[in-house]
């Protein structure tokens, strides 16, 4: 095997064809350009030739046009291996080549030549136009055809609509019955309501009426009869039934079978109540012709006096009419009658002693001529909003100019009156003059505005007097503390110390209410904080020895009679707990708690958990003068005081804010 193809693929057995042209340059190349040249066209078609097959897959026999790639490919690789034995001689490869381009062709030969009957069938090009032609002619019919059904389905639909008899269509083979909508609508029912089959029409027929309205349809299914027609009561979907007419025509086969039947209904009610009614007013006239006779000669003495008492509310309406103009134009106010576009139709004499104009002037004018130019827009946009319905009547205060020039302010009140068929008529204007309430006004607001200024000159000089106490409070603490240093007395010191942290206490509260938003009140949550912040710097306390929590009801505002009394407690009961609960070396927390009920009571609760007081403690038997401020401060503010001492100590103070 390895030498077959050893000779297969050998160059040594044979010569170039290169030989063959004698190696003659000329020659060489015009046979190596041109089978190159053709292997490459080769090479080309087939590639074409698959694009054309891929783009147009309706093509039929598309694979016809591979095979031919086949057979070109195999072509030009043949005159390509020219190319290559021109100078290699592997001639039992190229044999190879062309046997196989040879059984290509041969097969692609016997596969056209059975195709062609095939491709002879095919339409030319010609019948291919023809039959395009006759599509186009049959696509244009149809549309036409079209358009004359739809043209005739909306004649039909607009004869349905435009119709106020009921349209019905049964088909007798299947009994469906097709309802127009006016047969719907002349019963009450909507679509959902009713069915299309022929028992739906059956079960709505009165039993009275049922027998010989089919005997009818039956005489004229039997040529007894030309038309169907006749008159019969169904039911409404309100339970209640109406009379109708029913009219109709059936269409028969060739074989003498009703295929279908087609007819109107109409409502007949009316007349059959008339004709019911007609005969019952016969049979009644001429019983009721004597009754008549005597109740016309009643109605004529009645219309006698009708006519009496019709001119007495004639007159009546005279002399309400005249009292009404003379309250027109004597009334106290100005009433006016305005047309749509502001003119003044009719005024009365206070209104043209308000603008100082008689009535001919003020009628030549509009209420917009007169208007002051700051007021006008406000009043039109009323105006146009009482013409657009949107609002019923308006009042409004604006400035008129009088004849002379002035401005006079007025109350105007107006109204729209409207013809019956609710086109706006005129407007009916009252107009009083405000001159002297405008004046007071003004007068009113300057005299708040110098009141205002007033307060807040009381409020700066509120302000200095609490700032200066507060100063002359700190003056007497910084002489005191001066003082203090003359003292060589330990226990004179302390209730010198004592004294001026009482006393910064007080210019405390002073301060705060220097910096309060309202001069009356502090906010004493704020203030507590900041007292217990001093005393804690006064006595020196290591904050993590000695912890402190406050729950402090920021709503709580005090006034200064019950701010400074309180303050002063505090500084006490806090004072007390820093000098003796917890003695050295021992740790502890001091609680403060406040908050105010909805009575306005108010709660203080000042305790610690330091080493307590005696089981026979009693404040108020003690000479020191901070329980005696204590007890005192207490009393000054209606207040109660509860101590509890069995573990650490607890101060409960209550009082009623005023």
């Amino acid at each position: 095997m390895m030498d077959f193809l050893s000779n297969f693929f050998s160059t040594s057995q044979f010569i170039p064809h290169g030989h063959c042209y004698l190696w003659k340059p000329e020659l060489v190349w015009l046979h190596l350009i041109s089978d190159v040249l053709t292997g490459l066209a080769y090479y080309s078609i087939p590639v074409m030739l698959v694009y054309f097959v891929h783009k147009r897959r309706d093509v039929p026999f598309s694979w016809i046009f591979l095979m031919f790639g086949i057979f070109i490919v195999a072509c030009g690789t043949n005159h390509l291996m020219d190319v290559w034995t021109l100078w290699y001689p592997t001639y039992w490869l190229s044999g190879l080549l062309k046997a196989i381009t040879a059984f290509v062709s041969v097969l692609t030969a016997i596969e056209l030549v059975l195709l062609m009957p095939q491709i002879l069938a095919l339409p030319s090009p010609a019948q291919l136009e023809g039959a395009n032609c006759q599509l186009a002619k049959e696509i244009a019919e149809r549309i036409r055809t079209e358009e004359v059904l739809r043209e005739s389905e909306q004649r039909w639909q607009l004869a349905l609509r435009g119709n106020n008899d009921g349209i019905w269509d049964w088909n007798v083979k299947t009994n469906q019955v097709f309802f127009s909508p006016r047969w719907k609508e002349m019963l009450g029912y909507e679509d959902q309501d009713v069915s299309n089959h022929l028992d739906e029409w059956v079960t709505r027929v009165h039993p009275d009426d049922l027998e010989w309205v089919t005997q009818a349809v039956q005489d004229h299914f039997a040529h007894k009869k030309s038309f169907y027609i006749t008159e019969y009561r169904i039911k409404c979907k309100d339970s209640t039934y109406k009379w109708i007419l029913d009219r109709g025509q059936a269409l028969w086969d060739e074989d003498g079978n009703v295929l279908r039947m087609t007819g109107t209904q109409k409502d007949i009610t009316e007349r059959k109540q008339a004709e019911e009614a007609l005969s019952n007013l016969l049979e009644q006239l001429e019983s009721k012709v004597e009754e008549r006779t005597a109740e016309l000669t009643r109605i004529n003495e009645s219309l006698q006096a009708e006519i009496t008492e019709r001119q007495r509310i004639e007159q009546a309406l005279r002399e309400s009419e005249q009292r009404f103009r003379a309250t027109f134009h004597q009334a106290a106010i100005g009433i006016a009658h305005v047309a749509i576009d502001g003119s003044w139709l009719l005024v009365n004499q206070r209104l043209c002693n308000i603008l100082g104009y008689t009535p001919e002037e003020l009628q030549l004018l509009t209420f917009q001529d007169i208007t002051h130019p700051d007021d006008l827009n406000a009043d039109l946009r009323y105006f146009n909003q009482i013409l657009a319905d949107n609002i019923q009547t308006y009042s409004i205060e604006k400035r008129y100019f009088r004849k002379d020039s002035s401005i006079v302010w007025v109350h105007v009140t107006v109204s729209l009156m409207r013809e019956l068929s609710g086109e706006p008529k005129y407007f009916i204007s009252v107009i009083e003059d405000i001159s002297e309430r405008q004046a007071a006004l003004r007068e009113r607001q300057q005299w708040e505005e110098q009141i205002q200024a007033s307060l807040l000159e009381k409020e700066v000089l509120l302000k200095e007097i609490y700032h200066r106490v507060k100063n002359n409070l700190q003056v007497i603490s910084s002489l005191l503390n001066l003082q203090s240093a003359y003292i060589k007395d330990e226990h004179d010191l302390i209730i010198f110390r004592q004294s001026q942290q009482r006393i910064e206490s007080m210019a405390l509260v002073h301060e705060k209410l220097y910096q309060s938003q309202d001069l009356a009140k502090i906010n004493f949550g704020e203030y507590i904080r900041d007292l217990i912040a001093s005393l804690f710097a006064a006595y020196e306390v290591n904050e993590d020895a000695i912890a402190l929590k406050i729950n402090i009801d920021d709503r709580v505002f005090l006034g200064l009679d019950t701010a400074i009394p309180c303050s002063l407690i505090i500084h006490e009961l806090v004072s007390n707990s820093l000098k003796y609960a917890f003695p050295t070396g021992r740790n502890g927390t001091i609680s403060i708690n406040l908050k105010e009920d909805h009575k306005n009571q108010v709660t203080l609760v000042v305790s610690d958990d330091g080493i307590g007081l005696p089981s026979n403690f009693n404040f108020k038997n003690l000479a020191s003068l901070g329980w005696l401020l204590v007890d005192a401060l207490t009393n000054q503010i209606s207040g109660n005081i509860n101590i509890q001492g069995a573990m650490g100590v607890e101060f409960h103070l209550t009082f009623t804010l005023i």
